[in-house]
């Protein structure tokens, strides 16, 4: 049995270490050598225990205090102290007193313990230093939503006192503090959509979350295994406020962008409009040469004609052919001057000069003046008159509304030449005077009719007939420039009657061609 507990202490790796009353050596196993960094056979009975520790290198600074505790161990008390030694080691000792009076001590090395808990230490301090000095505030709460721990920044970001950073502090508590110094969610019922997306998902959720000082913070939620989480608090105002900004100029840069693209998409039609109306003015005046080459050539050859009629009668020119002749140059100067005079209105009209010049007209008078001028020259038909129910004045200006009867008059005799009788009437109606003529003439196409106003247009009809299609389009600008209007009412073969209509009482009327186009 003595050989049993001989094997069982040699093998032990803890060192057991009698001392007897007088605290010497009394028993000892080879593992104390070991842990005590000695040799074999250094170690001896009888040796005091404060020998044994200068032997094994104790710090000599501790052995006043450690090793002579080992020489006033209080009898009957276990007593345990640790020991470093001077090659790194830290041993502890586990003093237990004997029956028989001394005592038994265990000794163990535990430097590798002693370094794990400095490296733990050193982890620990580590850790919180970076938890410290994170930008963003960290928080981390249990499942009962009570704070585990969170860092200085955190503390910063909401004035936080240092009793509501403690572990233990509930997150109301956290957020009536908020509340109270002006720092918590504008919104409490979004405040935890975070929480609930987070769970849902069991995956980190972010949002940005609103403070009634001004502030918007990013809060990103992770769930933990437990049921608690963590959180971290991002102050993210300036870069939601650049942002916005950023959206702000972009949003305007598109409207500029828009409105500059419409502009040029407006231009361009205008300028193709322009383009267009341009070749439109363009075919006009090629269609008015043509056809005011053809109109002064027939009056031209008339003339011509006649006088070389007249040379060859030389001096037995018969009164009878000689008022022929003259008629007929007479007839074909005036044809001319009609020509000159509708293109210079023409003209005029087209530059502003047309001037309105009102007056009291006696519309009746001018009427009656206009069909005998007409009645000189156009011999071959009637001009039937009923204008008795025309007031007597009107404001007007009487000589271009001479333009618009004779014009129409002229129209009438010429487009009618197979049938004598023109009809004339006029009157009042509802604070404005009509005046119509009518003809039996060749009439107009239904289809011709909407454009018969058209500056050089012509109707099919009127084929074969010298005219420039101006006389209508002056007659209807003049009409228009007395605030009136002019009506065609036509059928092909059943002759044509234009009425006009004309204010007797000018209230604001445009004086000029350019007033007229302003006020339309």
């Amino acid at each position: 049995m003595t050989h049993d507990v001989d094997d069982i202490l040699d093998i032990l790796r803890q060192g057991i270490l009698m001392l007897d009353t007088c605290n010497r050596v009394s028993f000892f196993n080879p593992s104390v050598s070991r842990i005590l960094g000695l040799p074999d056979g250094v170690i001896h009975d009888g040796m005091t225990a404060d020998d044994l520790l200068q032997l094994a290198g104790c710090i000599p600074a501790l052995l006043e205090d450690q090793g002579s505790r080992l020489e006033r161990l209080e009898p009957g008390v276990p007593n345990a102290f640790q020991l470093s030694l001077l090659n790194g080691q830290t041993v502890s000792l586990n003093c237990v007193p004997s029956r028989v009076g001394g005592w038994i001590v265990i000794c163990d090395d535990i430097s590798t313990l002693v370094r794990a808990e400095g490296s733990l230490d050193v982890q620990n301090r580590r850790f919180d230093a970076a938890l410290n000095n994170m930008p963003h505030g960290l928080c981390m709460f249990d499942s009962e939503t009570r704070l585990i721990l969170c860092n200085a920044a955190y503390a910063k970001m909401y004035d936080l006192p240092a009793s509501l950073t403690q572990p233990g502090t509930s997150l109301d508590q956290i957020l009536t503090y908020r509340r109270s110094v002006g720092n918590g969610p504008v919104n409490s019922q979004t405040y935890f959509d975070v929480v609930i997306e987070a769970n849902s998902k069991g995956l980190t959720a972010s949002q940005n979350t609103s403070l009634t000082d001004g502030r918007i913070i990013k809060i990103s939620h992770n769930p933990m295994q437990n049921g608690g989480y963590v959180a971290t608090h991002e102050d993210v105002t300036k870069t939601v406020r650049l942002s916005e900004e950023v959206l702000q100029h972009r949003d305007k840069l598109e409207a500029t962008v828009q409105a500059r693209t419409a502009e040029i998409e407006r231009q361009a039609l205008e300028l193709e409009r322009m383009l267009d109306h341009e070749r439109g003015i363009n075919e006009l005046q090629r269609q008015f040469v043509a056809m005011a080459s053809h109109e002064f050539r027939t009056p031209l050859a008339i003339i011509d004609a006649a006088a070389q009629r007249l040379q060859r009668k030389k001096g037995e020119v018969a009164p009878e052919f000689l008022s022929e002749k003259v008629d007929q140059i007479r007839m074909s100067v005036s044809r001319i001057v009609d020509l000159m005079e509708s293109i210079l209105s023409a003209g005029r009209l087209d530059n502003g000069k047309i001037e309105i010049n009102y007056q009291a007209c006696a519309v009746g008078e001018l009427v009656r003046t206009c069909c005998e001028r007409q009645a000189t020259i156009s011999r071959s038909h009637n001009f039937h008159l009923d204008i008795e129910r025309l007031p007597e004045f009107i404001d007007a200006d009487n000589q271009t509304l001479g333009q618009v009867f004779t014009n129409l008059l002229s129209n009438a005799v010429k487009y009618a030449p197979d049938a004598p009788d023109i009809r004339i009437t006029g009157w009042e109606d509802k604070g404005n005077v009509k005046v119509s003529i009518s003809d039996d003439g060749i009439g107009i196409d239904a289809e011709d009719l909407p454009r018969m106003f058209q500056r050089y247009f012509r109707a099919r009809t009127s084929t074969g007939i010298a005219g420039t299609g101006i006389g209508l389009n002056l007659v209807k600008q003049i009409v228009e420039l007395h605030r009136g209007s002019i009506d065609v009412d036509s059928k092909r073969g059943c002759g044509t009657t234009f009425t006009v209509t004309l204010p007797v009482t000018a209230k604001s009327q445009p004086s000029s061609l350019s007033e007229h186009i302003d006020a339309a």
